[in-house]
């Protein structure tokens, strides 16, 4: 088909698949049937035409959408489209829809994500791709719920092993800065019964975000003695203000986001129970960094034995104030214990090199049997031996004394010393016209394999190198390969010509 024919059959099929006519894998396949060209050139532009159809598709309502992408799935199942179209088209709907309209359209994803799993990894790194580009869109207070579809979704598709979701060297994310003001808002009116609430503790209270932020700055002694000192502080001030206890939060009503940091809300914050809990379970974390066993971990940040006893006080001294934090203090303690048990489990697993975490299938009996049948066969004072394989049979027994056989001469692969360098002497030669930079001693296969064979044949050519140990690897054995020349000659009676 010509280049003009190509294009045409598209636009046809472009705009048979943009019409309302065609929403079935029937009408697809009356479209193809009743089109010119070959089955490669009809699929080919299919595949075409499905992604230049959802520019038109998606001014559509989002059921028609979720339809249009359906349909492009079973023209693939049926052979019509390659079968990396429909996560083209996937990716292509994505990139036209406002987030809103991906919210509703990603429902699709969630109903297909146990077709997903069995997708090969091509395709299914096409949607962890696509589930990254959604999740930079979002917003991270506004559209968490969306995001934590997402992460779901993820979860279901890939195993809990596949390393593009493992933060294997145990990285931070720095760009995380949380802004506060330096500066106190006169205008500001702390409605507190003390005045130990003030803008001195909210500089303290928000500066340890940064500790949050980059664990490893507090290999500094000044760094840790101020976390030290901030930690204290406000466990000190929420130890003082008791939350009293508040009226309960549905669960549709629970909104978790990142909170804003206005000294105007610090009274009102501290006397939040999530706020509390967000702030005490975040130190949690932090000491279970420092005290866990983590490989990646800098060597500086090791604990003295007066740290390790402040930590674990310090640890206690929080737990404390979580379970009389209401609503359910005890039980949200006995969660946040369960899950850094979990991650001590985790840590330890990607400290391991991440092994696989699926059992071995254990042998049958009839297979064990098989084993032992094989070994009761074997006579090891026969001249013959079966091994239960006709060519494993004939290879064994070829010869009657296997270490005779290692020993034959015909299995002495090693070179003699001057062919192996025969090349190599040559280009060194004054008048061989070589360019250094053509010299095989640049490779440095072969300089390995010159290593390898002067340790087996030549011990006294490494006293060389020992002497000359300023020059580099290259140059030594440029030395030795014109010193092995000349004996050579001389061996063998040829003159040098000057």
């Amino acid at each position: 088909m010509a280049g003009a024919g190509f294009r045409a059959l598209c636009d046809e099929y472009v705009r048979k698949l943009g019409s309302s006519t065609t929403r079935t894998l029937a009408d697809v396949n009356s479209l193809m049937t009743g089109s010119k060209g070959t089955d490669q050139e009809k699929k080919t532009c299919l595949d075409v035409a499905l992604r230049k159809a959802v520019f038109k598709k998606v001014e559509g309502s989002d059921e028609e959408v979720k339809s249009y992408i359906d349909l492009s799935f079973q023209c693939t199942r049926s052979g019509c489209a390659s079968a990396t179209t429909p996560f083209f088209v996937l990716a292509d709907v994505f990139d036209c829809l406002t987030l809103e309209r991906c919210a509703n359209v990603f429902c699709y994803v969630e109903e297909k994500s146990g077709q997903f799993v069995k997708e090969p990894t091509g395709n299914r790194n096409m949607i962890l791709r696509l589930c990254n580009d959604l999740i930079r869109r979002c917003s991270k207070s506004i559209n968490n719920l969306f995001c934590g579809r997402i992460q779901i979704i993820l979860a279901k598709i890939f195993p809990i092993t596949e390393r593009s979701g493992l933060n294997l060297q145990s990285q931070f994310n720095l760009e995380n800065v949380t802004e506060y003001s330096n500066t106190h808002d006169e205008d500001v009116t702390m409605e507190t019964e003390t005045k130990e609430i003030s803008f001195m503790f909210y500089k303290t209270l928000w500066s340890m975000q940064d500790y949050f932020r980059n664990p490893n700055q507090i290999s500094n002694d000044a760094n840790w003695k101020k976390m030290e000192d901030t930690v204290n502080e406000i466990c000190r001030i929420f130890e003082n203000y008791k939350h009293e206890g508040s009226e309960q939060v549905s669960k549709d009503e629970a909104y978790f986001a990142k909170f804003l940091t206005s000294e105007r809300l610090l009274t009102l914050q501290i006397m939040d129970s999530n706020f509390r809990r967000h702030i005490l379970v975040q130190i949690l974390t932090l000491f279970h960094y420092l005290t866990g066993d983590v490989k990646f971990r800098p060597n500086k940040l090791i604990l003295s034995e007066p740290r390790k006893f402040w930590i674990r006080d310090t640890t206690n001294n929080i737990y404390s104030i979580l379970s009389e934090t209401p609503p359910d203090g005890p039980q949200f303690v006995k969660h946040i214990k369960s899950v850094l048990k979990y991650e001590e489990k985790w840590s330890k697993w990607k400290n391991e090199g991440c092994p696989s975490l699926s059992k071995p299938a254990e042998k049958t009996k009839q297979q064990q049997k098989g084993v032992r049948r094989t070994v009761r066969a074997m006579d090891l004072n026969s001249e013959k031996f079966d091994l239960g394989n006709p060519t494993l049979n004939e290879l064994w027994n070829i010869c009657p004394d296997n270490l005779a056989a290692c020993q034959d001469s015909n299995r002495n692969f090693t070179p003699d010393t001057y062919k192996f360098f025969e090349e190599c002497i040559e280009q060194l030669e004054p008048d061989s016209g070589v360019e250094k930079q053509y010299y095989l001693t640049n490779d440095t296969a072969f300089v390995w394999r010159s290593l390898r064979l002067l340790a087996q044949q030549s011990h006294p050519y490494f006293q060389h190198i020992q002497n000359t140990k300023n020059l580099t690897l290259t140059d030594n054995l440029q030395n030795i390969v014109t010193i092995i020349g000349k004996e050579y000659k001389k061996e063998n009676g040829v003159m040098e010509c000057n």
